[in-house]
């Protein structure tokens, strides 16, 4: 006989038999023992699935935490021991449930290789039959983030335990098929390589990723690696030795799931992630699927892809993108090629994802920095599982927000359109021609030639020379009086001469000459690119800074941080613009003086490389004026828009379709498993009652998506390429989906917004109702947490 004792009362449990173990009398009647042969503590199973589902929606909530309410709520007093002895049963109650999970996905035969990456999101991966095709089979960012660090145990106070258990799922990638990329930047680098690549990706009549039109811009990889880290050299991409795991990189898909990750070892964020991400997307993929890729050094990242033992199935599978964001940090060369604005067929995504992805899983560092490999590997697991259900959650009003925003950029920019082509006299055949122009020009502007340098240093040297009054008879007292002045002056003349001989030049310069002339308006032009340079570098720091400001509670030492940096930065800028102004006067002809609000407009633009070439005047060119420029922006806007409405298209049959099945599925594997497993059918059956409950708030908002004036696609179910068709006969359909044939019928109805909106009660929990039972249920936990 067990006797349970709680802070009120005292229970007997009565084993099934003499032999029982009292671990398995106490499972039975709903606790977890957390010790196999001789319990002295138990948590009941409701207790550890509140906490699972309370760290799901908080990460931030640790075990310690937990304990320390529960101890609370019993009226207590806390103990350290507590802790240990509820993460113990934890542990095993997840392991059940993985072992349910595994059960549960044999009897929907979704225990297949690869099953889950190959079905992580509906809208991007449910292809059906008879669809119209998209230029990318699906959207789809990556990128690194350092937050989930593992302090490596050799740094560790005490004596570690050993721990040889590993991940239980495959969503994080085995280190071996990472490291087979390691020495691929260094190979890539040997290889040949094209000297011009296409962000927009293969062309269907050439199938290569060279863009015949336009050149890699002139600045971009030294920009680009001076400003992103990650694009810098390997070498640089170094972690201090405390940390065995430096970060995760992930890849998602543009609804937010997870498709898949790796960890980040002793190491910065490395080219090689990145390759062995792309590599795991070809294979799972297949050879037929054509993938957008979001990354933020996705103009460095493409020329090393191509050039990598991946490159020949990459530049069939695999075009690159930088995120929007992202984006404006490149200069405006690398944003005319790779900015999503100008990359046809991408809608409307950002390709940001990665960002709200790290928004949510930082918070699980403060638990994980120090735990074991295997609790940190569990409690990503167990994160991604919560943020998957959200996200499918939230797809619905994905949908419908993007569906009524791509209407309204369609509505208000045909007729900003309309008055632009009255105006100017211009169509989208001009619009597409001043992109092509102001590629064509970027590209063109290099790096001042050698030539030009050396005549600016010899300019210089001659102008000392002769507004120092240093002539023969000079330089002569000079060596009398002063050795170390002369010795100075012959380096000087040495140089000169050298300089000379170098340029041909056999007459020295002097102010009057035209040479003399042409080389001093150079070295203004100089100083003009010098201050332009500046401003723009100080300007984009400020940029990044905001962007930490908007970190979810950065700490207040870091707050004080960048508040004082943002301060000083504030007035250099002010000094840079300045100077920058002052130059730009001192050109012929003079250039605009900028003001703080134009600034600030060029760099979420990317626009200062327009004013980089002095040699120049193209404000006479079409492109280059501001009206004809906001055209063109709008031009563009309106094409990704009407892209997006295509694939949204696509997405709201894919998703409704989606659901359709896996209801299917549900109830052909509970009838299956009634006769012999009759509590896998009942596991079964919960399962497809919830999920039936979340698919009723996402059909209201595909409903209302239907509803919205504009909406051209079809709420209407889908055969799935390669599903058998006879699977839907004779099951009965949920509620949900049976009133959808109301849409297909034509009777649309007005979907009232706060019939799907959960601003009622507890956000996610579906309504009032339902958040005041989740609140009589946590009121309720401290019975349900004993002591044996």
């Amino acid at each position: 006989m067990t006797t349970l004792c709680t802070a009120s009362s005292t229970r007997l449990f009565t084993p099934a038999s003499a032999s029982e173990k009292p671990a398995v009398t106490l499972a039975r009647h709903g606790y977890l023992a957390t010790a196999p042969l001789l319990p002295t503590l138990a948590v009941s199973f409701e207790t550890l699935d509140a906490y699972r589902e309370l760290h799901g929606t908080c990460p931030r909530l640790s075990v310690y935490a937990f304990c320390r309410a529960l101890c609370a709520l019993h009226r207590n007093s806390f103990r350290s021991v507590y802790v240990e002895q509820f993460t113990i049963a934890f542990d095993v109650y997840l392991d059940v449930l993985h072992q349910v999970d595994v059960q549960v996905a044999r009897a929907l035969s979704r225990d297949t290789p690869n099953w889950r990456m190959k079905n992580a999101c509906a809208l991007c991966l449910y292809a059906l039959e008879n669809e119209p095709s998209l230029p990318f089979s699906f959207l789809a960012t990556m990128d690194g983030n350092s937050s989930l660090k593992l302090v490596d145990e050799a740094f560790r106070s005490g004596e570690q335990r050993g721990d040889s258990r590993t991940s239980r799922t495959d969503i994080i990638m085995p280190v071996n098929e990472v490291d087979i990329f390691e020495h691929e930047v260094q190979r890539s680098r040997q290889s040949s390589s094209p000297s011009t690549f296409s962000p927009a990706g293969p062309s269907p009549q050439s199938g290569t990723s060279v863009h015949e039109d336009v050149g890699e811009p002139a600045e971009s990889k030294s920009i680009c690696a001076e400003r992103w880290r990650n694009a810098g050299p390997e070498t640089h991409k170094k972690m201090f030795a405390l940390f065995a795991a430096t970060g995760i990189f992930v890849c998602i898909c543009r609804h937010g799931q997870l498709l898949t990750m790796c960890d980040m070892i002793r190491s910065g964020e490395l080219m090689k992630y990145a390759l062995a991400i792309a590599n795991k997307l070809m294979r799972v993929y297949g050879p037929s699927v054509r993938i957008k890729l979001g990354y933020d050094i996705a103009c460095e990242f493409a020329k090393v892809l191509l050039r990598s033992s991946l490159g020949p199935h990459a530049s069939r599978m695999i075009s690159c993108v930088v995120p929007a964001f992202h984006g404006h940090s490149h200069n405006h060369g690398c944003q005319l090629n790779w900015h999503p604005m100008y990359m046809s067929g991408v809608g409307k995504e950002d390709f940001e994802g990665c960002e709200r992805f790290f928004s949510a899983s930082n918070d699980l560092a403060s638990g994980t920095r120090l735990a074991s490999a295997f609790h940190r590997h569990q409690a990503i697991e167990q994160h991604v599982a919560f943020w998957a259900v959200r996200k499918h959650v939230e797809s619905g009003k994905f949908i419908y927000d993007n569906y009524r925003q791509a209407l309204q950029i369609i509505e208000e920019g045909t007729r900003a359109l309309a008055i632009y082509e009255q105006d100017l006299q211009t169509g989208p055949a001009d619009y597409e021609r001043y992109l092509i122009q102001e590629r064509e020009y970027l590209s063109g502007l290099k790096s001042e030639p050698p030539e030009l340098a050396l005549n600016e240093r010899y300019r210089q040297l001659d102008y000392l020379i002769i507004h120092a009054g240093i002539t023969g008879k000079e330089i002569t007292a000079i060596k009398r009086e002063y050795v170390n002045s002369h010795k100075r002056v012959v380096a000087a003349e040495e140089t000169v001469q050298r300089l000379e001989d170098m340029l041909e030049v056999s007459i020295r310069w002097i102010p009057a000459s035209t040479e003399y002339k042409t080389m001093a308006t150079e070295l203004q032009i100089r100083k003009y690119r010098g201050a332009l340079d500046n401003l723009e570098r100080l300007v984009v720091q400020r940029l990044f800074e905001l962007k930490k400001l908007g970190w979810v509670s950065p700490g207040y030492k870091l707050r004080e941080k960048i508040a004082k940096a943002l301060r000083t930065r504030a007035e250099a800028i002010r000094n840079a613009l300045a100077t920058y102004n002052r130059l730009a006067a001192s050109l012929s002809p003079p250039r605009e003086q900028l003001t703080w609000e134009g600034i600030m407009t060029m760099v979420s633009l990317g626009e200062f490389d327009l004013l980089r070439d002095a040699r120049q005047d193209i404000r006479s060119q079409a492109w280059a004026k501001p009206t004809h420029r906001d055209a063109m922006q709008t031009y563009y806007n309106v094409e990704r828009a009407r892209e997006e409405i295509q694939r949204l298209n696509i997405e709201v049959q894919r998703l409704f379709s989606s659901m359709v099945d896996d209801h299917v599925d549900h109830h052909r594997a509970t009838c299956a498993a009634r006769g012999e497993k009759p509590m896998l059918a009942r596991e079964l059956e919960a399962r497809q009652e919830y999920r039936g409950v979340l698919n009723e708030g996402i059909v209201a908002w595909l409903r209302k998506t239907a509803a919205l004036p504009g909406f051209s696609g079809k709420l209407e179910y889908g055969h799935r390429i390669g599903r058998d068709k006879t699977l839907l006969d004779g099951v009965p359909l949920p509620r949900w989906a049976l009133r959808v044939g109301d849409l297909s019928a034509g009777g649309v109805d007005r979907v009232n917004e706060h019939d799907v909106d959960d601003e009622g009660g507890i956000p996610g929990a579906g309504g009032l109702e339902p958040s005041n039972c989740i609140v009589d249920f946590c009121e309720a936990l401290g019975d349900n947490t004993d002591s044996a």
